[in-house]
């Protein structure tokens, strides 16, 4: 089992490598086969950021270098026309209501993001409250609402509930990785490197192997 994770680990940094190499040297390249750029994605994790990155484009959306628990995103995406433009605060880890799960993940001093008294989402990758704040309303004042691509991945806490409710909601362009087929979920995209495990641990890799970024941007 450490041998497997070791190598999964390994892999992965690789393939983190390759992606930022292949990024400086065919952004320009994919984002000419583009008809559309002026695009929003509302992601449950960092993966908008990695495909914002793919094609040279700035990030149309605040949901960057972050992560919801999905009872939190599932909150988010059944009123984000609203919920988007609550008020934004930031906190330390104490403050979340999973804080005990942050700890269990070594994460006890991110800074935790609050959308009014609401909803929260966990700023993995910022470095104050300032910059997350600065960065959170320069990104939100670019959101295309009439142009989303809406992901979620089955992780951070997910049940058969959340992606059930996920997979009814009403978006266009709908995006859900799984680690596993589920009968009663239409719009799923099964991840089978993870298929054995019991939820997806990093979708920001390999994704364009299960799904052409292309066609769904475009259509």
């Amino acid at each position: 089992m450490k041998q497997t994770i070791f190598r999964r680990f390994t892999i992965d940094k690789l393939a983190s490598v390759y992606e930022e190499v292949s990024n400086r040297t065919f952004a320009d390249i994919r984002r000419n086969k583009l008809n559309n750029t002026d695009f929003s994605i509302i992601s449950n994790n960092c993966w908008g950021g990695h495909v914002y990155r793919r094609y040279g484009l700035l990030y149309s959306s605040p949901t960057i270098g972050m992560y919801f628990y999905s009872e939190e995103y599932i909150k988010l995406l059944r009123n984000l026309d609203r919920n988007l433009f609550l008020p934004f605060s930031v906190v330390n880890a104490n403050e979340s209501k999973y804080y005990q799960d942050l700890l269990r993940k070594g994460q006890k001093n991110v800074f935790i993001g609050k959308l009014g008294n609401e909803i929260e989402l966990v700023l993995l990758h910022y470095h104050s409250k300032e910059e997350a704040e600065e960065k959170w309303a320069r990104r939100l004042a670019r959101v295309n609402l009439n142009n989303l691509i809406v992901k979620m991945s089955e992780m951070n806490m997910c049940s058969e509930k959340h992606l059930l409710e996920f997979d009814e909601m009403n978006y266009r362009k709908k995006v859900l990785f799984v680690a596993k087929e589920r009968e009663k979920i239409k719009s799923q995209i099964i991840v089978n490197r993870y298929i054995r495990e019991n939820e997806i641990s990093n979708d920001t890799l390999y994704y364009d192997r299960y799904i052409n970024l292309n066609e769904l941007i475009n259509a």
